[in-house]
């Protein structure tokens, strides 16, 4: 048994060691990038286009949650001093039917989420990384409860919405990298 944690042990510490070795880093923090100063980003309110209320609160929360953490970014209240805005849109949510019982009774359904983000250098007001068309879907079961059904939609959006962010903040961070080296 003793054998057998070493030579895990051993196969593990091997494979850090390859990984490092052949130059392995982390696409989104270059090390070369370390002494560029942080972006300031400035990230209003997102815009609402659905009849999902306060949909918009929980975006900007959770992109705003996103963004500080990570240290090439610092979130600012006022876009004057930002260098960056970024700029969100949800534009649709719906919820088609996914899977149905034998009475043809939809048991689970899936929200769709349709959102657009842009990111803007301020001061020449360059569009400097943009989607249109970002689609996110997540499935929620039904049940007899409407109280339930409603607790699972507002957790299939939350989800929606954390998953917006994360994709959002990703392209963010390598666009903001691949910027920062060109100069």
């Amino acid at each position: 048994m003793i054998f057998f944690k070493l030579t895990a042990l051993t196969c593990s510490l091997a494979l850090l060691l390859g990984l490092t070795a052949c130059g392995y880093h982390n696409p989104n923090v270059m090390p070369e990038m370390r002494d560029v100063p942080p972006a300031r980003i400035y990230a209003p309110m997102w815009r609402n286009a659905t009849s999902e209320l306060a949909l918009e609160v929980q975006a900007h929360n959770a992109m705003s949650d996103w963004l500080a953490q990570s240290g090439r970014i610092i979130l600012v209240a006022d876009e004057e001093e930002a260098d960056y805005v970024l700029n969100g849109r949800i534009n649709s949510v719906r919820y088609p039917g996914f899977s149905y019982d034998t009475t043809s009774a939809a048991r689970s359904l899936t929200a769709i989420m349709n959102a657009t983000a842009t990111l803007t250098e301020r001061e020449s007001d360059r569009i400097v990384w943009q989607n249109q068309d970002i689609s996110l879907e997540e499935t929620y079961n039904l049940s007899d409860s409407i109280s339930q059904n409603d607790a699972n939609k507002r957790q299939a959006l939350h989800r929606l919405v954390d998953s917006l962010a994360e994709q959002v903040y990703l392209r963010v961070l390598r666009t903001l990298t691949r910027n920062q080296q060109q100069r």
